[in-house]
């Protein structure tokens, strides 16, 4: 059976996903207050990610798991810090984007991690949502 916070984590985990494959749909087509939103919505899912993390802490559970959701709360944090507090373009410059674009695909491998150890269907779920993703940073790209 599966958790309710388990459940929590895979129905953050995959919007997650689908609000970065968002993202960079709208980002392409020059929507910026729709990109706005978007963010707003990927920040908001620090709140069901913390409490998550805070029942990981709280119950005995796998020491990966945690780091795993550490590094997608800090990547959370540092795209609130940078596009919401600082207002800082850091996407413009290869020195700060590389370090950022590590961070994100952290969390990406966290969150597929994290979703396995729950169950296979959850998984796959959010691996397929990491796929969509990938191809909405294709068509970014490219369309």
């Amino acid at each position: 059976m599966i958790a309710p916070f388990d459940v929590i984590f895979g129905l953050s985990a995959v919007a997650f996903n689908l609000f970065i494959a968002s993202f960079f749909v709208a980002w392409r087509h020059e929507e910026m207050h729709l990109v706005r939103l978007i963010g707003i919505g990927l920040i908001s899912l620090g709140i069901p990610f913390l409490i998550v993390l805070y029942h990981t802490l709280t119950t005995e559970h796998n020491k990966y798991v945690r780091i795993a959701l550490a590094v997608v709360l800090t990547y959370i944090l540092t795209e609130f810090l940078l596009d919401f507090i600082i207002v800082y373009d850091f996407r413009s410059r290869f020195i700060t984007h590389f370090p950022y674009i590590l961070l994100e695909y952290g969390a990406f491998i966290g969150l597929i991690y994290t979703s396995f150890t729950i169950s296979k269907p959850w998984g796959w779920s959010v691996s397929i949502t990491f796929w969509i993703a990938m191809a909405a940073l294709i068509y970014y790209f490219i369309g």
